[in-house]
């Protein structure tokens, strides 16, 4: 199945998409899953998961850890920012889910491994991000991913909604669709990155929009 297990909401603070819109979208860009992994919230990922329909929906949150960017994979609760990285991977153990580690090299979006030991323990590591599919920070996730044994995983990290599916995880869930399917699939590594990189027009679009024009819409409640 297709799963992109890394979206942001109108409650990232940073993108313009409302759930509902990422729901159709994901609909229309053949995806079977999706997480909406906002920044240090949930409130997205529930609401998404209120709607129902065809899309599975996993439980998620991007949170901010003292030395980068972790997702609680199949986590419904906030975990504070700010914690070490160590405490904050232990934080999202201990709620459940999968501790992935996003865009791990990016220096310039708080890849994690930029800036903490590469042994500690996690479950997963982004290895093609639609914003960055090719580059030298994918690579390095590759082979980290070889080397530890850890899940690889496709994601649009997408802020707008036209970058929804760009890139996804193809998961082998062996009949159980479902949320603790796809966890158990990605906990166990049956799953692989897949998909294409994000126009970098259409990202230089968004963000004269988001920037420039400061256009935003009303979150819903």
């Amino acid at each position: 199945m297709k799963f992109d297990p890394h979206i942001h909401s109108v409650y990232s603070g940073d993108s313009r998409s409302e759930v509902i819109d990422i729901l159709i979208q994901a609909e229309k860009k053949g995806l079977d899953a999706i997480a909406i992994s906002d920044h240090n919230e949930i409130k997205g990922s529930r609401l998404a998961r209120s709607y129902g329909g065809s899309i599975i929906v996993v439980p998620s949150i991007e949170i901010s850890s003292d030395k980068g960017h972790i997702l609680g994979l199949g986590v419904d609760e906030i975990i504070p920012k700010g914690l070490s990285a160590v405490e904050t991977v232990d934080r999202i153990h201990d709620a459940g889910g999968l501790a992935i580690v996003p865009h791990p090299f990016s220096y310039y979006r708080h890849g994690l491994f930029c800036n903490v030991d590469k042994n500690l323990v996690v479950d997963g590591v982004e290895t093609k991000n639609a914003r960055y599919i090719f580059g030298y920070s994918n690579k390095q996730a590759e082979t980290l991913a070889y080397n530890k044994r850890l899940a690889t995983l496709g994601a649009s990290d997408s802020h707008f909604l036209k970058s929804v599916g760009d890139a996804f995880t193809e998961v082998n869930t062996k009949g159980n669709d479902s949320v603790d399917g796809i966890l158990k699939a990605i906990k166990h590594r049956r799953c692989k990155a897949m998909g294409h990189r994000t126009s970098n027009f259409l990202i230089a679009k968004e963000v004269f929009v988001k920037k420039v024009l400061r256009r935003y819409p009303k979150r819903e409640e």
